[in-house]
């Protein structure tokens, strides 16, 4: 049994809800359009016929976590006395912080091995999709804000503070876990590698049971970000 965390900052009678959901969902989305019809306006380089892979994952991030903060924070933070601690944000302690890294480790370490044991393509999928950007300077530089912050930050927020909440409060630990992985399984989609949805189930559920068992969604960011990082990085390793 899977028991979640108590936060004695949050009314135990506060329940993420459906309009919660879906007004964050359709907002973000539309916050993310316009900002990136407005940045692809400034920067042609970063519109389809750019050649630089890693500078439009850099813009696409920053868009996304911007459209994924101000619409969690209009719909829901900013109109609860609790703020962001309503979505998970709150201090985690250096114990878990510890815990949420390790664990990190280990998730790529045996991710890496898998990939390696069957030859699934996975790291030289990712070589292949941040290009060229990753021999200079500014690349490893934007490649690290993507998958240790800005990435993890938009993911887990959305998935785990919004998502996770609701459907934990609906149908319980378990089966919101289970829910809330596949969904977020369904983003590593890839026709030419499907071992990608297996990774991204199991990260998932690896960055909900954290969260869960903590009680701050800081501790599935920081494991998300050590996962993505050295994923990253092992990718620009050539």
């Amino acid at each position: 049994m899977i028991t979640f965390k108590p936060r004695p900052e949050l009314p135990v009678n506060y329940r993420v809800s459906i309009r919660n959901v879906l007004g964050i969902t359709f907002l973000g989305l539309l916050i993310a359009v316009l900002l990136g019809a407005i940045v692809v306006q400034l920067d042609p380089t970063i519109g389809p016929e750019g050649k630089d892979p890693l500078k439009k994952i850099l813009w696409m991030f920053l868009i996304l976590l911007t459209g994924v903060l101000t619409s969690t924070g209009y719909v829901l933070a900013w109109r609860t006395p609790m703020r962001w601690g309503i979505v998970g944000l709150t201090p985690p302690t250096a114990r878990w912080v510890l815990i949420s890294i390790t664990i990190g480790a280990v998730l790529f370490f045996v991710g890496e091995r898998v990939d390696h044991m069957f030859r699934l393509g996975i790291i030289e999928g990712l070589r292949a999709q941040l290009g060229p950007g990753l021999k200079t300077q500014v690349g490893l530089l934007s490649m690290l804000v993507v998958f240790g912050i800005v990435r993890p930050i938009t993911l887990e927020i959305y998935f785990r503070g919004v998502l996770l909440n609701f459907f934990v409060s609906r149908f319980g630990n378990e089966a919101g876990l289970f829910i809330t992985s596949i969904l977020f399984a369904g983003l590593y989609f890839q026709p030419d590698m499907p071992a990608n949805m297996a990774f991204g189930f199991v990260y998932a559920l690896a960055f909900g049971l954290i969260y869960l068992r903590s009680g701050s969604l800081w501790n599935g960011i920081v494991c998300h970000a050590t996962v993505g990082m050295l994923f990253a990085a092992k990718a620009a390793w050539a």
